[in-house]
C-alpha cells in the first residue's frame, strides 16, 4: 500500500512539475513594461492622456495589452510589473490590471534612467535574487513565439551572469530613426553566448546607416534588456551616482522625485557600464513610430479600411471610421480623423507630426494635445 502511494506521489510531482515548468524555472525573474511615454508622433489617435500603447494595432488586443500577453508564457502573472506615470496608470489597471502582479507608479517623468532605477529597488526589496527584464509596452511583434525564444536565451543567460544582456534586432534597412548597438565579433563565440558590446551609435544620417547596415556588427538598439536586480544597483550607484542617490532617498522617503536628473538608461549606465553583452535577434518588429507606418499595418494585415470611394486618386491610406471619405486628384496621403481632429498629412512627411504637436503645445488650441 505504502509503496503504491509512494508511486502515486512521484507521477503527481512529476505530472505537477511539469505543468507548472513556468513558475519553477523562473520564480525570481519579473519582467518590468515601461509605459509612460507619450507617443506624439501618432497624433491625434495617441493624446497625452492616452498614448499609444493604449492603441489597438492590428489586433483586438493593444499594444499594452500584447506586451503583457507575450511575456505571460515566461514569467509568472504576480512577477510582471507595469512601470508607469500617475495620469496612465487607471488607463493601464483598465487594460492590464487582471493580467500583472503590479503597477509602479513614477511620480513624475525623469525619463528611463530614474524609472528603470525605481523598479529595481522595488523588486531587490521584494527579491534580492531577482532577474528583471526590462521591456517597452508600444512595439508591434506579431510573431510571440520567435521573440519569447530570443527573450529566454537573455534570462538564461543572465541567471548564471553579471551581466545585462540586451537584444538587438539586426538591422532590416538603413533606419535613421534608431540608435544602433556596435558589438564584438572579432572574439569567437561559445556555446551561443552573447557578444560583448563595444559602443552604443545616437540615430545616424542616411549615409552612416547605409554603412552601419554593411557592417555585420551593427544592431538596432530596441530598448530590450535583462540583468540581475542587484547588478543594476551597482551599475547605477557607480556610473550614475547622482541619478541613484535620488532614487534611493525618495524611495526612503528622504527626497523629492521631482529633483532627481532626468536621463536616460542609455546615456546614465548602458554607455558608460562595462558589463553590457547583447544577442542578435531577428524576430519581426515595428516601433509603429508614426501615422504613416501605423496606417500601413492595418492595410498589411488586412484590417478593414475607412469607407472611401477615390476618382484620380492613388496610394492614400485613410482611417476615419465614422466619415465616409471622398478623395479626388490626390496621392500619397494619410488621412486620420478622431471625434474632434482631422489630420491630412502627405506620405514621407508623417514624422513631422511631432513637431505640429510641439506647436500646438504652445498655442491656444493645446486642448487638442
Amino acid at each position: 500500500m505504502k509503496k503504491k502511494l509512494l508511486i502515486c506521489l512521484v507521477t503527481f510531482m512529476s505530472i505537477f512539475g511539469q505543468a507548472s515548468g513556468k513558475n519553477v524555472k523562473n520564480s525570481h525573474v519579473y519582467s518590468v513594461i515601461l509605459a509612460g511615454g507619450s507617443g506624439t508622433r501618432l497624433w491625434p489617435l495617441s493624446r497625452a492622456n492616452y498614448p499609444k500603447q493604449f492603441l489597438s494595432v492590428c489586433d483586438e488586443k493593444t499594444l499594452i495589452q500584447q506586451a503583457v500577453d507575450r511575456v505571460s508564457s515566461v514569467i509568472k502573472k504576480e512577477n510582471i510589473w507595469i512601470g508607469t506615470t500617475a495620469k496612465h496608470k487607471e488607463s493601464v489597471t483598465q487594460q492590464v490590471g487582471d493580467s500583472i502582479g503590479r503597477i509602479v507608479v513614477e511620480p513624475g517623468m525623469r525619463n528611463t534612467g530614474p524609472a528603470i532605477l525605481l523598479s529595481c529597488f522595488e523588486i531587490y526589496k521584494k527579491d534580492p535574487d531577482a532577474v528583471i527584464v526590462f521591456l517597452p509596452s508600444d512595439p508591434f511583434i506579431p510573431n510571440k513565439a520567435r521573440f519569447v525564444s530570443f527573450l529566454e536565451r537573455a534570462i538564461d543567460y543572465t541567471k548564471d551572469h553579471e551581466r545585462i544582456c540586451l537584444l538587438g534586432l539586426k538591422p532590416q534597412y538603413p533606419a535613421t530613426g534608431y540608435g544602433y548597438i556596435e558589438y564584438d565579433n572579432a572574439a569567437q563565440q561559445f556555446d551561443n553566448l552573447p557578444f560583448v558590446v563595444k559602443k552604443f551609435h545616437e540615430k545616424p544620417v542616411l549615409d552612416v546607416a547605409l554603412r552601419y547596415c554593411q557592417q555585420g556588427n551593427m544592431l538596432w538598439n530596441i530598448s530590450m534588456f535583462c540583468g540581475q536586480a542587484k547588478l543594476f544597483l551597482e551599475e547605477f550607484k557607480k556610473e550614475a551616482p547622482d541619478i541613484f542617490d535620488g532614487v534611493k532617498a525618495f524611495v526612503e522617503g528622504r527626497g523629492r522625485y521631482e529633483d532627481i536628473k532626468a536621463e536616460s538608461i542609455d546615456f546614465a549606465v548602458m554607455e558608460k557600464s562595462r558589463k553590457i553583452s547583447v544577442f542578435p535577434a531577428d524576430f519581426e518588429w515595428c516601433d509603429v513610430g508614426n501615422i504613416e507606418v501605423f496606417l500601413s499595418l492595418q492595410k498589411h494585415y488586412g484590417l478593414p479600411d475607412a469607407c472611401t470611394m477615390s476618382v484620380n486618386a492613388n496610394n492614400n491610406m485613410v482611417c476615419a471610421p465614422k466619415k465616409f471619405v471622398a478623395l479626388v486628384g490626390v496621392e500619397n496621403l494619410c488621412v486620420v480623423e478622431t471625434d474632434d481632429v482631422l489630420l491630412i498629412t502627405k506620405q514621407g512627411e508623417a514624422e513631422k507630426v511631432k513637431r505640429l504637436v510641439q506647436k500646438l503645445k504652445k498655442s491656444e488650441h493645446n486642448q487638442y494635445v
